[in-house]
């Protein structure tokens, strides 16, 4: 009987210890889907992730066929000209930027004891602005977060425009048709002629006729004006209407030789590097060509995964660390190395008797005392 109830005072004050220690504790769990939590009695917190906010500079190089390309050969001799409508774009430059923002692979919910044990320890957790978790027990260190708006498709440089000045001229021609009435008279023939005129729409032999005129005699006139065919000395204004008869002229050769119109613009894009694509095509041109953003990591293989819930415990993140490059066919644009927090690994940390302060922007430990 004696040892009975030595065993049973054991079992007493074990089993007493036990609840007091459960009732006290912090259970943390990785929330997968809604049913994975099913208490109100605590918060959620995120790791936070690594984003990439790219500036993307191009050239967009479009080839349009002139209105009058198929009679080139016939009115002016050029065999070379542009005869299908083309686009064309050209990497120029890349600038990137790194963000930080909450992972949605790594959501976590803290569950608090429902009533606090006598003479427990206070628990304060803190979190950052993007619910990540800066402080267990401590003052966090103070971060910002930033985020900075670009405006997209802001078009920097245009050489060139869409139009076809001269081809908006008059479309129409004078066309006159000759009558004749014969009228006879015993043996005497008379022939009464009788004319009729309309306006009928140029063709388009008309129209690439008209121009072709039009630059013999806009040639003509800069060859009277620089031979000084009309013997006036002009002075410095001679340059200026040379210039501008050579527009003239080259805007009547764009007719049947089409032209060519550049524009420097820029595009933002963002990306989320993760650890099973190593290769991420982050924006495609019309033409076919692309742009690959490509992460070259090194894994750490001796930190292993965390478990999906634990008691006492807090999840924190050792970020990785990669190389970033930007390429697109065979050159590459940019290339430099980053922190990224996805592709490291998620630990845990006892809380016990700890004071931690955490990096808002990796999840990382970047203070301990215990």
């Amino acid at each position: 009987m004696k040892k009975l109830a030595i065993r049973s005072s054991i079992f007493f004050v074990f089993f007493t210890s036990i609840i007091l220690t459960t009732y006290g504790q912090v259970s943390v769990k990785k929330v997968e889907s809604i049913n994975d939590v099913n208490s109100s009695t605590g918060f959620f917190y995120s790791l936070p992730q690594t984003v990439f906010k790219v500036v993307i500079v191009f050239e967009k190089v479009q080839s349009l066929k002139g209105p009058l390309a198929s009679f080139s050969s016939e009115y002016i001799g050029v065999t070379d000209y542009i005869s299908n409508n083309n686009i064309e774009y050209n990497l120029v430059d890349v600038q990137i930027e790194m963000q930080s923002e909450p992972d949605p692979n790594q959501l976590y919910f803290v569950q608090l004891p429902a009533e606090r044990v006598k003479d427990a320890t206070t628990n304060t957790f803190t979190l950052s602005e993007i619910g990540s978790l800066t402080a267990y027990n401590a003052v966090p260190t103070s971060q910002a977060v930033s985020e900075e708006v670009i405006n997209e498709n802001t078009i920097i440089f245009t050489e060139g425009d869409m139009d076809f000045p001269y081809m908006s001229q008059y479309n129409k021609r004078k066309k006159t048709d000759t009558i004749v009435r014969s009228i006879n008279i015993d043996t005497l023939v008379i022939n009464r002629f009788l004319f009729k005129s309309s306006w009928i729409d140029k063709s388009a032999n008309d129209k690439a006729k008209d121009a072709a005129i039009q630059i013999e005699n806009i040639r003509e006139s800069r060859y009277n004006l620089i031979s000084g065919y009309q013997e006036v000395n002009y002075g410095s204004s001679i340059v200026y209407m040379d210039h501008q008869l050579q527009k003239m002229e080259d805007q009547y050769m764009e007719l049947f030789l089409g032209k060519t119109i550049k524009t420097l613009e820029t595009k933002t894009v963002y990306f989320i590097p993760n650890k099973n694509n190593s290769s991420i095509e982050i924006m495609k041109f019309s033409d076919g060509k692309s742009v690959v953003a490509r992460i070259d990591l090194e894994l750490n293989s001796y930190i292993g995964e965390a478990p999906k819930s634990t008691v006492n415990n807090i999840y924190y993140r050792i970020p990785a660390s990669a190389e970033v490059s930007i390429t697109s066919g065979n050159i590459n644009f940019f290339s430099h190395r980053y922190i990224i927090n996805q592709l490291g690994s998620v630990v845990i940390a006892p809380l016990d008797n700890s004071n931690m302060v955490f990096d808002a922007n990796t999840g990382n430990i970047t203070k301990i005392i215990r």
